[in-house]
């Protein structure tokens, strides 16, 4: 009897057994496609981390820069990769792999490029659902789709040039995806924020998709979907809107999207979004009628003239202060130049005499200064909400290192809601820093802050006395009525480094319901 035997398959045999499937891996045969394969994998993770990074400005207008929005933001898009991969792995094993890549990359470029007009349409009614849960909604809305389809590229790519090493493959694939990645980060966050601005970047990051799936095509020798691909990029490219009469500027910075409107009777800066003025100019007058006027209190209480400005945007506080205090030495410091360059060219601070603007993160520079300031004003907004960092007990400690002896920190802190328990933990904050702590209501609150005991007799001495100057007298009269101590009920909790939820609470203070 004759046995024959089975010989075991070489390389070659078993190599070619998977040139033989021609939809599911058309690349492998050919070095040249293998490495066509790669750059598609390394494509799709540039652009996942680009439209992941330039998220996070087109929803800072309606959710602010928070540990909320980034979290939101982040967890979306490792939810997409996992789904993605999942959908990958499950279509790479199927007969059409190849055509369901083209059709994501497709469906990726588009959906990408029109981002911005979604995210005008839809962040609005998002927002109502609060700082959290729409951040979530809204990175659902705007990058899960083209993050899913994106991430299917990695598993479909390591099927098509799969050989006898798969591990290897796959371990290729993953690196190139990951150096994508890494490109993605660094040319978005230093180069197309800076430089081209949010809406050309997701053109951009879409047009480098469609390269990517030109190639695809080219190699096929599919024309007629190159050409296709071509004139749908074409069509959507994002011609920037004509800018309204009133609107002098709008541009990007690094920290900021910065637009100055002009109307007859006012000037204002808006940083990020329209929802909210950040700097507030009444053209002819000293006075604007809101909050800005109540760092005029600062000078006056503490009798020292040297100020200090943390978020000094357009400069309208300190050229009050200037105006009203002909002997004062104001600095103001505000983390964007380029904010400063529109304080200097559109609020009238080029050359002030007495006014020095610094561009340096607050409370750095109170980390490196060794100067001393009769008063400390802060107004530190971000889109709405409060740097966690400028709000706690390490930050107050450090402000009040440089204080004189009889100086004064003023507060501005945001809201539409009323009610003591609402501002509780940044007074149980200050309190944790300073022998004693006011509040004054101006639409907003202004909590006051002492170096030295006082006593709430002291000030309003102090307060009911006549200015020479009517527009600190004018002042005076609106606040009088308002001024009291500040106490927060026993068991409130400070504001830490360690600990703090004051990104979520100032957000709810402005934008949560009454």
């Amino acid at each position: 009897m004759n046995e024959r035997s089975n010989p075991a398959p070489d390389s070659k045999r078993q190599r070619a057994s998977y040139s033989q499937i021609p939809e599911q891996s058309p690349l492998a045969p050919a070095r040249r496609r293998t490495w066509l394969a790669l750059a598609v994998a390394f494509v799709a993770g540039w652009a996942i981390m680009q439209i992941e990074i330039l998220g996070g400005r087109v929803l800072a207008p309606f959710f602010g820069y928070s540990i909320y929005q980034w979290g939101a933001l982040i967890g979306i898009v490792m939810a997409a990769l996992a789904a993605g991969y999942a959908l990958g792995g499950w279509v790479g094993d199927r007969p059409r792999a190849r055509r369901f890549l083209i059709i994501a990359l497709a469906v990726s470029a588009a959906y990408i490029a029109l981002i911005p007009l979604i995210a005008e349409a839809l962040l609005p009614a998002f927002r109502r659902l609060g700082p959290a849960w729409g951040a979530v909604v809204a990175s659902i809305a705007l990058l899960g789709a083209p993050s899913v389809l994106l991430a299917t590229t990695s598993p479909i790519v390591i099927r098509l040039t799969a050989s006898e090493r798969i591990a290897g493959s796959a371990g290729r694939v993953y690196a190139l995806s990951t150096v994508g990645s890494i490109a993605g980060t660094f040319f978005t966050a230093f180069l197309v924020i800076p430089e081209i601005g949010t809406r050309l970047g997701h053109y951009l990051c879409a047009g480098l998709v469609v390269v990517a799936l030109v190639a695809l095509l080219a190699e096929a020798r599919q024309w007629r979907g190159v050409a296709a691909a071509a004139a749908g990029l074409a069509l959507l490219y994002p011609w920037p809107p004509a800018l309204p009469a009133h609107v002098l500027l709008r541009t990007e910075s690094i920290h900021n999207i910065i637009e100055v409107q002009d109307h007859p009777n006012v000037r204002a800066l808006y940083l990020n979004y329209t929802a909210g003025v950040q700097t507030l100019e009444v053209k002819g007058q000293v006075l604007t009628g809101e909050y800005f006027d109540l760092f005029l209190l600062g000078p006056h209480l503490s009798g020292g003239r040297k100020v200090l400005m943390l978020g000094a945007a357009g400069g309208v506080s300190m050229k009050q202060i200037a105006a009203v205090y002909p002997d004062s030495e104001i600095t103001g410091v505000d983390l964007d130049p380029a904010v400063l360059g529109v304080a200097r060219d559109y609020f009238g601070l080029k050359d002030h005499p007495r006014i020095r603007l610094v561009a340096e993160d607050a409370r750095w520079f109170l980390t490196q200064s060794r100067e001393r300031y009769d008063v400390i004003a802060i107004d530190l907004y971000v889109t709405g909400t409060i740097p966690f960092f400028t709000a706690t007990t390490e930050f107050f400690a450090l402000a009040r290192s440089r204080l004189t002896e009889n100086g004064v920190l003023l507060m501005n802190v945001l809201s539409r809601r009323r009610g003591e328990e609402h501002i509780a933990p940044f007074v149980r904050t200050l309190e944790a820093v300073f022998p004693s702590v006011y509040a004054a209501s101006f639409g907003n609150y202004l909590l006051i802050a002492t170096n030295r005991p006082t006593e709430l007799a002291t000030l309003k001495t102090r307060l009911e006395a006549e200015p020479g100057d009517p527009n600190l007298a004018h002042v005076l009269t609106r606040v009088r009525p308002t001024f009291r101590p500040a106490h927060a009920p026993a068991g409130t909790r400070p504001f830490s480094d360690d600990r703090n939820d004051v990104e979520f609470r100032s957000f709810r203070l402005l934008h949560g319901p009454d």
